[in-house]
């Protein structure tokens, strides 16, 4: 049995002034949320045209192997 310490739980800033203070570097703009959206929604798309072209491909597949048989 492991026993968790409370130290081991501090993963936040150590400091008020790294929870507040960020530089131009490490802000997000809104647009940049938009792009990361835009991009997860394209990934996904494709994923699911991938995944439905492998099936079509794997019953076509099944098909001409059954009627050679």
């Amino acid at each position: 049995m492991t026993t968790i310490a409370d130290t081991d739980l501090l993963v936040g800033p150590k400091s008020a002034h790294q929870s507040v203070s960020f530089s131009g570097r490490h802000h997000r703009s809104s647009f940049s949320e938009v792009r990361a959206a835009r991009r997860q929604r394209t990934l996904a798309i494709v994923a699911i045209s991938t995944g439905i072209l492998s099936v079509s491909v794997a019953a076509s597949a099944a098909v001409v192997i059954g009627l050679g048989a």
